[in-house]
């Protein structure tokens, strides 16, 4: 065990030393965090992230100073809230939670009077956009000035123009603020890694890989396999219509000057739709969105099953007015009442599971439910967490009394969309289930550090053979693997951080990046 001793400043009330149990690689992190100022931390998940976060605050707690821990969702500041609260028992550490369920009052009330608060980025983000500053000589010029250190958990979502870059601005503007952004999985483009870092200030890299001599002996067994089928004969002959309804429109698309194929990735396509609306190319426009729907479409019968399909096009016929192309309806005909093959290897490899704990991810909220439903009616027990979405918000109670009732073992089973990938900490887990592959590393790695913490993982990957399925296993695969590399890099000094160069006057109208829980890409289109 290394003991967690700090100095006390002069004049500040002592604090009671704390006697944290950390390993050795986490405390020379902490100490090279405290030595160089502003760091990004990059940690396989379960090998104690949060409790780095822990020891460089206590550095700041035990002087008299403030800290603010960041969180991306309501869970993951309750997690933290209670596993800082265990960190520091009976040291008379004030830590609060504050997150937009908080009045304003009460929150103005917790900044002035918590030694921690942990939040979420989006609370903060509003509060300094409400801050009015204090005036006068040595007065305080924001609400950020009342604190000394921010750490910033899930720090690769520092980009673009999501609530982590105006808070880590708000701080650096304040000044004296140490920033420490923690995460397993920063990406694999070094334009990215470069944009988190300008983000949030950041001059010293502090990288661990499982591989690494002082962490191998700390990092539990992790098996993983790739488990393939095919689509049956419906639903293929339901891809095919869809697949020749946007050959139709590519083809009337190259007339417009618009060059986009069936295999340009949906974030090609989003800027592809944004720069339509920019130049007011209403005709191309109608014919991109038919298109787009029939690409979505498309995924959905490959990667996911009829049910997501026939959800989603349900709800083209509602904002249709029942008008949309025949290929949709007559696609819909084709698999109805079938499953993907997906979901019996599921129910087999559940079976195969009895008494363990799993959770099976996927991407979209209809196959959430969906899941749940045939696992429950084919005698398993098992419960969807999902974040907030149109027509039903999961509320935090349900959200936190979920994961609750999952760790006592009231259930087996866990289906979470994307909230259940990052940063949720489930001890109990032994295998992740991913219903179809992401082409995102960090969503991967993400869903991946959810089982294997305690005790020894597994993961098991479906994938439909011949689709984009298994063009988004090779994507993310290589995708990693470049962001170790770059990683390791900038560790090492054999790269350089430099600054990127922002573009005058460009406003950022991307959207979050991040948030990929998805409740139907109709809404792409109004």
């Amino acid at each position: 065990m290394v003991e967690s001793t700090h100095e006390t400043a002069a004049g500040a009330e002592a604090k009671p030393a704390s006697r944290i149990s950390s390993r050795q690689y986490q405390q020379n992190i902490v100490d090279s965090v405290l030595k160089k100022g502003n760091s990004l931390v990059v940690l396989p998940t379960g090998l104690g992230k949060t409790l780095i976060g822990a020891l460089v605050m206590e550095h700041f707690v035990k002087q008299g100073k403030r800290c603010m821990f960041l969180a991306p969702t309501r869970p993951l500041v309750n997690q933290h809230v209670k596993r800082l609260g265990e960190y520091f028992h009976s040291l008379g550490y004030r830590i609060n939670a504050v997150t937009g369920q908080v009045t304003k009052s009460d929150r103005e009330h917790l900044y002035h009077n918590s030694d921690i608060i942990v939040a979420t980025p989006q609370t903060i983000r509003n509060d300094i956009a409400r801050d009015n500053p204090e005036s006068g000589p040595g007065a305080d010029h924001s609400m950020m000035s009342h604190f000394s250190c921010l750490v910033v958990d899930e720090c690769h979502r520092a980009i673009g123009q999501y609530a982590y870059t105006e808070v880590a601005k708000a701080a650096a503007e304040a000044g004296g603020i140490l920033v420490l952004g923690l995460t397993a999985s920063p990406g694999g483009r070094m334009d990215k890694i470069r944009e988190i870092m300008d983000a949030l200030a950041i001059t010293n890299v502090e990288i661990r890989t499982e591989e690494d001599a002082d962490i191998s002996n700390h990092v539990q067994p992790m098996r993983m396999e790739w488990i393939e089928v095919d689509l049956s004969k419906e639903i293929a002959e339901a891809v095919a219509l869809l697949g020749e309804l946007m050959d139709e429109k590519l083809a009337l698309l190259h007339k417009f000057g618009v060059h986009i194929s069936k295999k340009t990735a949906r974030g090609r396509l989003s800027q592809m739709y944004r720069s339509l609306i920019e130049h007011k190319n209403m005709a191309a426009l109608g014919h991109f969105a038919i298109f787009y729907n029939a690409f979505h479409g498309t995924e959905l019968l490959e990667t996911e099953g009829p049910y997501a399909f026939i959800k989603f096009t349900e709800r083209l016929l509602e904002r249709k007015n029942n008008r949309i192309d025949w290929r949709f309806t007559q696609a819909m005909g084709k698999v109805k009442d079938l499953e993907h093959p997906k979901m019996d290897l599921l129910l087999r490899l559940i079976k195969e599971r009895e008494g363990k704990r799993i959770i099976v991810f996927a991407q979209y909220r209809d196959q959430v439910a969906h899941i749940v439903d045939v696992l429950n009616s084919s005698g398993f027990k098992s419960k969807q967490f999902l974040g907030k979405g149109k027509g039903g918000v999961a509320t935090q109670k349900v959200q936190k009394s979920t994961l609750e009732e999952f760790g006592r073992g009231e259930f087996d089973i866990l289906v979470a969309s994307s909230i259940g990938e990052e940063g949720i900490d489930v001890p109990a887990a032994d295998t992740a289930i991913f219903f179809e592959p992401v082409p995102s590393e960090i969503r991967s790695i993400q869903r991946r550090g959810r089982v294997g913490r305690a005790k020894e993982g597994e993961v098991l990957i479906l994938v439909t053979r011949g689709t984009r399925d298994e063009t988004f296993r090779y994507v993310s695969a290589a995708r990693e693997k470049k962001m170790k590399g770059i990683i390791k890099k900038l560790s090492t000094g054999e790269i350089k951080h430099r600054p990127r160069k922002k573009k005058a006057d460009a406003p950022d109208s991307k959207p979050d990046p991040n948030n990929m829980e998805q409740a139907g890409i109709s809404s792409f289109f109004r």
